[in-house]
């Protein structure tokens, strides 16, 4: 995932900086500037009127942010935009279903809450009830339980944040991209053995992944032993 060099976006316009992420070579760092930056006052507005657990705030414009890039990378969403309005206006419309979409999926009406940025055992989730379904349905959200409990006591952030993305059904190239995305907003920055920078791809995501996996089985295995 490599991006151009470094360009002022704060000096362009809404209409240059759309052009420089639709249009190919597609610029997604010109993306992320508008919905984490220029927009983020909007979004942030948008969102506290629909829910006021912040909690879930990254997770539902990562996923306006994913729905705007498309799965091909395309920006078709984005493209579509025709400029009769203000770019304002026209993504105020856009975030505020996707972000309802969003919640409803998260919540899970209320049953069972993960966020990627939690996992500290909070005192006050919803009890877990043998519902209608019967046992089985019982044992499919118990296993459920139990796999989001192993995932909030890892100890690696970029592990839990990789895991719970494959969970949702994101592939490594799109989780790369949200967690180098996630590093920019944190200001970290990760060097390898030859001292260059790291940006997160497909492979160091897969890699990720499999640590995670591998740490999560030892956790689990373990909980098992002590019950």
């Amino acid at each position: 995932m490599a991006f151009a060099t470094r360009i002022d976006y704060n000096q362009l316009t809404d209409r240059q900086i759309v052009a420089l992420a639709v249009q190919s070579p597609h610029n997604e760092e010109a993306a992320l500037f508008l919905l984490y930056d220029r927009y983020r006052p909007l979004l942030r507005h948008i969102y506290r009127n629909l829910t006021s657990e912040i909690v879930w705030y990254d997770d539902c414009v990562d996923e306006l942010f994913m729905h705007l890039r498309g799965r091909d990378g395309r920006w078709h969403a984005l493209a579509s935009f025709e400029w009769r309005s203000t770019l304002g206006c026209w993504l105020k419309g856009v975030a505020r279903h996707k972000f309802i979409e969003t919640l409803q999926r998260l919540i899970e009406n209320g049953k069972f809450v993960v966020s990627i940025d939690t996992g500290n055992g909070e005192s006050d989730r919803p009890f877990i009830q043998l519902p209608d379904g019967g046992e089985e349905e019982y044992e499919r959200r118990e296993r459920k339980v139990m796999l989001m409990e192993a995932i909030g006591q890892m100890k690696d952030d970029n592990q839990r944040f990789v895991i719970l993305k494959r969970l949702e059904g994101y592939d490594s190239n799109e989780i790369a991209l949200l967690l180098y995305k996630r590093w920019q907003k944190h200001g970290i920055c990760k060097y390898n053995n030859q001292g260059q920078q790291v940006i997160p791809d497909a492979a160091y995501v897969d890699v990720c992944t499999q640590r995670a996996k591998a740490n999560l089985r030892l956790y689990i295995v373990g909980e098992k032993k002590t019950k």
